[in-house]
């Protein structure tokens, strides 16, 4: 039996645990079904424990109490290994957005933004119990601590490509990004809430892999569907209808019937606009690579040159910093030189 075959026994309190399933993973991870007696659970084993991914999912499902999530049963920190409940199988947002039903695809991206806002309405209450729960040292605001190193990130990139660059833009990130940082907006998230880590159960769309969970403001998630989905793989354009329902939905269960503050609004198109340009950071070095595979569209994602050009284009039209929008609109048009026009599809479920 496996190391983390044996924290999960040791858990749960029995002799042993019998693997069902392996469910896949990643090079960070590697999740099993278990069965003990009747009952079965996930056991998910980290590949990678410096990076204290275990520290950080056992905290932000513990905040989460099993509202939309996995609930949390025990954690090794050495293997490090989490137990948690097993929510069954079916499919998932991004199963209905490459699929070829506009009705289902709108309907689960809805169903995404209430599980979303739900479990931040619940969490908003609980941060001390995300805080207390993470192992020392470990960051509540990993998102805030990247937009931190932004700017000088996108101008060693633009001066080392002759690329645009905009010397107040730094400044200008850092402006943007401080009502984010405090303040009653702020709930648990888990980070990396991309269309394919969910699943549609019984119970409706319930959200997986809190592995990355953190705290930060509701307007970041509430960007996911404007940018859209800016940390995922899946990351199609949205009919302007569906997201517009969708951001509604995630209001209204983030918030309930006071409906956000009134500078939420502000908030949002800050967070929009970071994302746009976050994601570029993340991107262009590969896509200056022309050669690189990744950098045309699939039938399952789109390429690099896609979406840094998609990104790009809304950044220079989001309500914010004028430094910034000008200084994206020049970028833009400098890799539109490069690489030609190239248009960011709607999904297939919409297309």
């Amino acid at each position: 039996m496996s190391d983390a075959l044996e924290v999960a026994a040791e858990v749960l309190g029995v002799d042993r645990v019998e693997q069902v399933a392996e469910l896949g993973g990643s090079r960070r991870s590697v999740v099993r079904r278990v069965r003990s007696g009747a009952r079965t659970f996930i056991v998910k084993e980290y590949l990678q424990p410096d990076e204290m991914t275990w520290s950080r999912e056992a905290a932000g499902l513990k905040a989460a109490a099993g509202v939309r999530a996995p609930r949390l049963i025990g954690l090794s920190a050495d293997p490090a290994v989490v137990v948690m409940s097993d929510l069954g199988s079916g499919p998932s947002v991004a199963d209905a957005l490459l699929g070829s039903e506009p009705g289902l695809g709108r309907d689960q991206i809805l169903a995404w933004a209430q599980a979303i806002g739900e479990l931040q309405a619940h969490t908003a209450d609980r941060l001390d119990v995300f805080r207390e729960a993470l192992a020392d040292g470990v960051r509540t605001d990993v998102t805030v601590g990247q937009v931190e190193n932004l700017g000088s990130t996108l101008r060693t990139l633009c001066v080392a490509n002759g690329l645009p660059w905009v010397e107040t833009v730094p400044d200008a990130i850092q402006e943007m990004v401080a009502p984010l940082r405090t303040g009653s907006d702020l709930a648990l998230t888990p980070s990396d809430p991309c269309p394919d880590n969910n699943l549609n159960g019984p119970d409706g769309l319930l959200l997986l892999d809190f592995e990355h969970a953190e705290i930060r403001h509701r307007a970041w998630e509430a960007a996911y569907l404007r940018v859209p989905w800016p940390s995922c793989w899946c990351a199609w354009q949205v009919p302007d209808g569906v997201s517009a329902l969708a951001l509604k939905a995630y209001l209204d269960a983030a918030y309930g019937s006071d409906g956000p503050p009134v500078t939420f609004e502000a908030d949002l198109d800050a967070a929009t606009l970071l994302w746009c340009i976050l994601s570029v950071s993340w991107f262009l070095p590969a896509a200056l690579d022309a050669n690189s595979a990744h950098n045309a569209d699939d039938d399952r994602m789109p390429g690099r040159w896609t979406l840094i050009l998609a990104r790009l284009t809304l950044a220079a039209r989001v309500s914010g910093s004028e430094s910034v929008t000008t200084w994206a609109e020049s970028l833009r048009a400098a890799l539109l030189a490069r690489w030609g026009y190239r248009a960011l599809p709607l999904a297939p479920a919409f297309r």
